[in-house]
Order: structure tokens, then C-alpha cells, then sequence
């Protein structure tokens, strides 16, 4: 999936696409976008709808059957290398002067061995897991032209460390290299350290399921994949078959046909954002959270004792990646995951995510996104999955001790998007400890890509299950409280503008704004001298807001002129919840608009720096009263929660 990113941004005071300090500020505008009521999604996360095609091959509608007893789990390792469209090879070329043919006795005495070993589960001799064809005939593999031989794509896939997948017993650098070293002739080595290394093991759970326990399988009921299919990500969607409440003891995934099924990812969605039916699904409901992913060297999640509660009716999302890499015709798949349950008891596991929620990469950028998050003393963590889209790199989090000290919890570095593990990663926090998450991107496109929900949006969070189950499902606090805003013209500001504007700090609000009601824009030079955002209720999926604790901050300034508008502002948000929890986000809005009159409010705009850009809205509603000009930016949905930003002026001179 090619990243697809947002509107190129208009940046407060730097050169575009260039940021030098840590990602905390959105850039579409600040007034949306914030982030701080998004929910989490998975493996390429929002919803998309099914298209005609998707409708065309709709599996019947996706079961959840219920029974007793245990069964031993179809495990396996999926990768695709993806050497050719089809798998089948190319057709032989002249073998011309330099052309490397690897010496079949070494092939045959070690080379097949360690192929074997590596790649063979999904490349063996009988190809499985969306894998189009084997790695195992050495003829086959020196077949087609020079470069995109089989042979060819080992050696480049070894380099790269795209593979063997993540999760999956990774080559000795000695072993790598000398695969490399034999499938180039010598002309190439592999380098040390090469693909995902992370600082904790994959989680592990018992091979077998604990005996008399009741499950339901949640299926994929006979979903027809067809002979084209490739890249496919489909959702199944389903609601707990139970009629009381339960602690889910165990998951584990039930590959139904191995020769297409490339991984497995169940979601809780507790907002119900998902539709009803079957969709394609390259991104996910806003506010799901990662329940369990099978992936290359994942097996089952079973919860040490105790379990995660699910009640009667809790939604389920199943998405599986499907990869008909060999073109096999009438595949009907009905793979899903088992759940095993049991009535409440023992200790009770909750999950919250982690990590920053509002970011933005600016185009061709390197930089970083980072937040803190405090954990009730006594929280036990189990196991915790990284997560982050495709331009993601590292991923580290730390835990600060209340004494100062520093500890690691998980370091990964040479993040793969396919990297959807948990970690064994035990740990308990005592009162004041902070876990800081920090993600490394680096955004090689032509666009800003902002946090988000879906594939094309990025991510950083580390879905971990803990006990006692959290207050709230996401955790991200400021590492340091915003006390001011530093103010600079930005891009869109007129040469000469004043850089000496005082600080305005002003509550948050909830309930209905006011109408605004328009009226004449006189001509001149405004400094902003409050601030309002509405939101339509206090609670929250990050928690109930604290008003008497909760602010916004900001210095900016404002133009007219017939028929024209520059604004340019620096503000930011402080958010405290009620469990103590803090959010601070920076809102940096620079833009200038053209305007054909002035009848009454809403007034449509359109946009001149940046030119076209999405990052200006449409159309604001605005008030004048005397020397005071009121401005409200257009309303949106923070996770359910309607907010709505004002900005007030007062005409100097």
C-alpha cells in the first residue's frame, strides 16, 4: 500500500516541508485534526466502503459459532516476496558476460538448507500463506532475466532485511551474508544488523488451549477468494456471541486455507463504528483497538490467569489479508479466530494505547512524535504491540521512574509495516512513573502525512493489556505543559508583521456557541485577545474534561482589506481529564483567502497562500461588533465530540 498523505501545510515561520523539532502539531489548520478524541485503529486503520468489484466476490454472512473443548491451532508464517505478478517464472534469457549463476554444489550441500530453514514455511515446497511459489528448485530459481530472477530477488529481500518477516527466527548475520554472498557470485554483502531487531521477544503463549474451556469461532464464512486476488484486506464484523458477561481466556487463529490467508487482526470496536456487513478494509472504525493480530511468528494469546472482559453484543472486527499469489481458482475461505472464555474471575486485564495522538510529518521530513502517559500505581503490564504505518522507522518507550531514572520497556528498530507483534514486555509501575512513547518517521513524499485512522495517515502507539483494566482506553499526556506559546509570522503573514503580540489564556467551553451574525468587515490590523472552543460534552473517550483545569493559549494577528483576509495565529490546548491525565496540542493557523462579499455569515473563502490548499476552510462564520470581529472556524467530530474553535480580534489603531 504507497502512502498517500494529506495537504501539503502551510508551516509557522520554517522553510515547507521542514521540521526540526518534535512532531506535536497538527497541521490542518489546528482547529481540526486535533487528535485528542481519535480512537486507534490496525494494520491499515478508517473504514472504507466496498466498491462493486469487493461486492462481487461478498462472502455469505460471517459466523460466530459457539462450542466446548479445546483444539490444538493451524499455525503458520506468511510472507510473499512478491518476485513477479504471477509466480510463475520468466522465461529463460541468454546468460550474457557477468550474468551470475551460484554454484549448485554449495546450493546443494548448504545453500537449500538454510533456504529451507528461513523461507520455507510460506516459499517451501508446497507454497503457502499467499506465497506464489516455492524457493526450493535451484533451476527454477536462475530462471528469467538477469535481475528479476528468483535467485536475484533472494539476495535483494536479504539486504534490504525485508526478509524473512518479521517474528520469523531471523538469519545470523553469518547466514544471511553468506546466502547473499552465494546468490551474487561474491558481488554483494549483506550488512550487520539488517531488518527489525527488537530489544524483547515475541509474547509466547501455551501451545495448547487450557482443557474444558468453552469457545466461539468468529469466521470468515466462506469468503470466495478469487485467482486475481492480491492485497486484499477484508473485514468480517461480528457481535459477542454470549449472553452474560465473560473473561476471554485465549485467541488463536483457525487458517482455514493457508494457500491465501497472509495474516489475521481482531479488533474490539466498543464505539461501533464499523458497518454492519462484510467490507474492504484498508482502514479500520475510529476508536477500535487491537484485541489480537496473527502475523509471521505470532501463535496464540492466552492471558497468564483471569482474563479480558466481554460483554453481551461487544463488536468484533476480523480483517484478513488475502494474497492468491499462485492464481488458484475456486478458493473458499472461512478462517477466523477461536475465543475461549470463561465466567469472570481471577485477574481482571484491560487494554489502553499508548502513544501520541496528534502529529504531522511534513513532506520530505525526518522527525519525531512523542507523549507521555502516567499509569495507575500498581498497573501490571503484560504484553504490548507497537504500532506504526509505513513511514515509520523506530520505535522506542522508556519508563521514567518518580526518582529520575531511566528504564527501557521495548526499543524496535527497522520498523516493517507487517511488524504487528506483541512483545513480551512484563513490567509494574509504582506511583509516579511515566512510560514515554516515541516514534521516528521519515515522510520520503511529496505531501504532509498527519496521525490518523487510516492506512494513508500514520500512527504511534503501543496497544498494551494491563491490570487493573484502565480508566480510560488511551493514554496520551504532554510530556511538558504548554505555560506559553512562542510566536513567529507565518509563511502566509504580510513582510513587516509585528512579532510582539501579547499571550491570551482562556477556558474551555461546553454547550452551544452562539450564532454569529456577520456584518461589514472594516479594513485594518487585528490582535487576537480570546480564544473559544466549544465542545458539545464533557465526556469524552479519553475521559471527562476538567473545565476549571483545561485551557487554550495563543498570540496571533489578523488582516482585512475589501474583499481579502490574512490570519495568523500560534495556540495551543491544554487538556486535563478528570482521572489527572493531561493533552497539550499545538495550533499553528496561517492562511490568506479571498472573500466576494459580506452579506451575513458564513462567509466563503478561497484560498491564496497556500494556493489551493485544503488546509483553508471553505467557509467561516464571523461577527462584528464595533472593534471586535469574532471568527469561527468550521465545526468537527473529535471521536463523537462536536468541537467547534473561535477566535476573537480587536482592531488596533
Amino acid at each position: 500500500m504507497a502512502p498517500r498523505g494529506g495537504a501539503q501545510p502551510c508551516r509557522r515561520g520554517e522553510p515547507s516541508g521542514y521540521s526540526p523539532r518534535p512532531m506535536r502539531s497538527s497541521t490542518r489548520l489546528g482547529y481540526v485534526g486535533l487528535g485528542l478524541f481519535a480512537g486507534a485503529a490496525l494494520a491499515g486503520c478508517g473504514t472504507t466502503a466496498a466498491t462493486p468489484a469487493d461486492a462481487a466476490v461478498a462472502a455469505d454472512t460471517p459466523v460466530s459459532s459457539a462450542s466446548d473443548g479445546a483444539a490444538p491451532t493451524d499455525l503458520g508464517v506468511a510472507s510473499d516476496l512478491g518476485f513477479t505478478s504471477d509466480g510463475n517464472p520468466i522465461p529463460p534469457a541468454d546468460a550474457g558476460p557477468g550474468v551470475c549463476v551460484p554454484d549448485r554444489a554449495l546450493w546443494d550441500s548448504q545453500m537449500r538448507g538454510h533456504v529451507q530453514r528461513q523461507c520455507g514455511t510460506c516459499h517451501g515446497a508446497t507454497p503457502s500463506y499467499g506465497a506464489p511459489f516455492s524457493l526450493l528448485d535451484y533451476d527454477a530459481n536462475l530462471l528469467g532475466a538477469a535481475g528479476m530472477r528468483r535467485v536475484d530477488r533472494i539476495a535483494a529481500n536479504l539486504i534490504t532485511g525485508r526478509m524473512p518477516p518479521a517474528g520469523t527466527p531471523s538469519p545470523t548475520d553469518e547466514v544471511r551474508n553468506g546466502i547473499v554472498q552465494w546468490a551474487t557470485c561474491g558481488a554483494q554483502t549483506a550488512p550487520a544488523g539488517t531488518g527489525l531487531r527488537a530489544s524483547a521477544g515475541v509474547y509466547r503463549s501455551p501451545e495448547m488451549a487450557p482443557a474444558d474451556l468453552p469457545h466461539f469461532d468468529l469466521l470468515a464464512n466462506r469468503y470466495a477468494v478469487g485467482p486475481d486476488v492480491s492485497d486484499r484486506y477484508q473485514c468480517f464484523v461480528f457481535d459477542a456471541p454470549v449472553t452474560e458477561a465473560r473473561f476471554i481466556r485465549r485467541f488463536e487463529v483457525r487458517v482455514d486455507q493457508s494457500a491465501v490467508v497472509h495474516h489475521v487482526v481482531l479488533l474490539r470496536d466498543p464505539m461501533r463504528r464499523s458497518p454492519n456487513t462484510p467490507y474492504s478494509c484498508y482502514s479500520m472504525p475510529e476508536g477500535s483497538e487491537y484485541a489480537y493480530a496473527w502475523a509471521p511468528g505470532q501463535d496464540a494469546m492466552q492471558f497468564p490467569d483471569g482474563g479480558l472482559r466481554v460483554a453481551p453484543g461487544e463488536r468484533y472486527v476480523m480483517q484478513i489479508h488475502y494474497n492468491n499469489g499462485r492464481h488458484l481458482p475456486g478458493i473458499v475461505d472461512s478462517t477466523g479466530v477461536r475465543v475461549f472464555h470463561a465466567p469472570p474471575g481471577g485477574t481482571e486485564w484491560g487494554m489502553v494505547s499508548m502513544g501520541p495522538t496528534g502529529f504531522s510529518i511534513p513532506a520530505r521530513s525526518a522527525g519525531t512524535a512523542e507523549s507521555a502517559c502516567t499509569l495507575t500505581a500498581g498497573t501490571r503490564l503484560l504484553t504490548g504491540m507497537p504500532h506504526m504505518h509505513e513511514l515509520g522507522t523506530d520505535f522506542e518507550e522508556t519508563i521514567v521512574r518518580a526518582s529520575g531514572a531511566v528504564e527501557p520497556l521495548i526499543s524496535l528498530q527497522g520498523w516493517r509495516f507487517e511488524s504487528q507483534l506483541f512483545y513480551d514486555t512484563p513490567v509494574t509501575f509504582r506511583a509516579g512513573d511515566r512510560v514515554i512513547t516515541r516514534c521516528s518517521f521519515n515522510n520520503t513524499t511529496s505531501r504532509t502525512v498527519t496521525s490518523g485512522v487510516r492506512t494513508s495517515d500514520e500512527m504511534c502507539f503501543n496497544f498494551a493489556y494491563v491490570t487493573p483494566p484502565p480508566p480510560e482506553r488511551f493514554c496520551d499526556e504532554a510530556i511538558r505543559e504548554t505555560t506559553d506559546v512562542m510566536y513567529r509570522p507565518g509563511t502566509c503573514a504580510p513582510p513587516g508583521a509585528s512579532t510582539t503580540l501579547p499571550l491570551v489564556t482562556s477556558p474551555l467551553r461546553v454547550g452551544t456557541p452562539p450564532v454569529l451574525a456577520g456584518g461589514v468587515i472594516p479594513a485594518g490590523h487585528w490582535e487576537l485577545i480570546a480564544i473559544e472552543y466549544w465542545a458539545s460534552t464533557d465526556r469524552t473517550p479519553i475521559g471527562t474534561l476538567s473545565l476549571t483545569n483545561s485551557n487554550l493559549r495563543g498570540r496571533g494577528q489578523l488582516w482585512t482589506e475589501a474583499g481579502r483576509v490574512i490570519v495568523d495565529l500560534a495556540s495551543a490546548i491544554n487538556i486535563v481529564v478528570t482521572t489527572g491525565a493531561r493533552y497539550a496540542q499545538d495550533i499553528p493557523i496561517s492562511f490568506t483567502a479571498t472573500y466576494p462579499g459580506e452579506a451575513r455569515s458564513p462567509l466563503s473563502l478561497t484560498a491564496q497562500c497556500p494556493s489551493g490548499s485544503r488546509d483553508v476552510p471553505s467557509t467561516v462564520q464571523y461577527e462584528v461588533e464595533g472593534e471586535r470581529l469574532t471568527v469561527g472556524l468550521p465545526t468537527q467530530s473529535e471521536g463523537g465530540v462536536m468541537i467547534t474553535p473561535r477566535y476573537i480580534f480587536r482592531r488596533e489603531g
